[in-house]
C-alpha cells in the first residue's frame, strides 16, 4: 500500500453529499435504520478522480486496474457493519459517510466484494460510532491509506507483505493481500527487479561505470519502479532498500 493524497472532492459529489445527507438524517430521525443509497458516490467523475489520485492502482493491493475491475470502496461501510472475522451484523452502518469524499477509495472488485465487504474492525468495539450523533474517537484496525502511512504498518520480505503492527497484520489478513492473484503478479515484478539489479551489479563488477549509458539506463528504470505510479512500488522500495545506486 502507498499513502494516497487526494485532490479536492469532485463538485458533483459535494452537491450529492449535501443533498443525500439531508435525506438520510431525516430518515434516521424518523426511526429508519436501513437505507437505500443512490449511485452518486460511484459516478464516473468520482472514479476518475480516485483513479488519478491513486495512480490507477488499487488503494489496498497496489495492483493496476485493467478493464472494469475497479469498485468504489467505502472505508467505513455505509449500510451495515459485520463483525470481523464472523459474528454480529450491526445496522445501520456509517450512513452519514456514504457520499463523503474522505471515505471513498478505488479498489479491486475482488477485494471489495469478496474480502473487505462490510468489515471494519476497531481496536475497541465500544468506541464505534453507530450514528451521526456519536463523537467517539475510533481506532481502526484497517490501515487508511489517506490518513496513515502504510509503510509504517506493512513491509515486504521478497514478494510477501508482512504486518509490523496490529493494523498492518489485520489489513493483510482481512483484505487477503496474499491472495494468489496478487502473489503471482508481485512475484513476476520481483523477478524483473532482481534481473535488472543483477545486470547493473554484473556490469559494475566487469569494470563499467554507473554513468555508462547502458548501466545508467537500467538504474533509471529501477528508479521508476519505486515511484508511486509504479505497480507494487512498496515492494520495490523494500527490495532495493539500501542499494547505493538508487541514491
Amino acid at each position: 500500500m502507498i499513502q494516497i493524497v487526494k485532490d479536492p472532492a469532485p463538485v458533483n459529489l459535494v452537491r450529492s453529499n449535501k443533498r443525500q445527507l439531508a435525506i438520510l438524517l431525516t430518515k434516521y430521525a424518523a426511526g429508519i435504520r436501513t437505507f437505500d443509497f443512490t449511485g452518486a458516490y460511484r459516478s464516473e467523475a468520482v472514479k476518475l478522480a480516485l483513479r488519478n489520485n491513486q495512480f490507477n492502482k488499487c488503494c489496498f493491493s497496489e495492483a493496476k486496474f485493467t478493464g472494469d475491475d475497479s469498485h468504489v470502496e467505502h472505508y467505513r461501510p455505509k449500510g451495515q457493519v459485520d463483525e470481523w472475522p464472523a459474528g454480529a451484523v450491526y445496522t445501520p452502518g456509517y450512513y452519514w459517510l456514504a457520499y463523503e469524499w474522505a471515505n471513498l477509495f478505488l479498489c479491486k472488485s475482488t477485494i471489495n466484494s469478496s474480502y473487505k465487504r462490510n468489515f471494519f474492525p476497531l481496536v475497541d468495539e465500544a468506541q464505534r460510532n453507530r450514528s451521526h450523533h456519536d463523537t467517539n474517537i475510533e481506532v481502526p484496525l484497517l490501515v487508511n491509506p489517506a490518513i496513515d502511512n502504510p509503510r509504517n504498518h506493512i513491509k515486504f520480505v521478497g514478494d510477501e507483505p508482512v504486518g509490523i503492527t496490529d493494523q498492518g497484520k489485520c489489513t493483510i489478513e482481512l483484505l487477503f493481500l496474499r491472495a494468489p492473484e496478487f502473489e503471482e503478479a508481485r512475484r513476476l515484478r520481483l523477478k524483473i527487479l532482481k534481473m535488472l539489479k543483477a545486470s547493473v551489479e554484473k556490469a559494475l563488477k566487469a569494470g563499467y561505470d554507473v554513468n555508462e549509458p547502458h548501466v545508467a539506463d537500467i538504474i533509471s528504470e529501477l528508479k521508476a519502479y519505486v515511484l508511486p505510479h509504479s505497480e507494487f512500488s512498496s515492494m520495490a522500495i523494500d527490495f532495493l532498500s539500501g542499494w547505493p545506486h538508487l541514491q
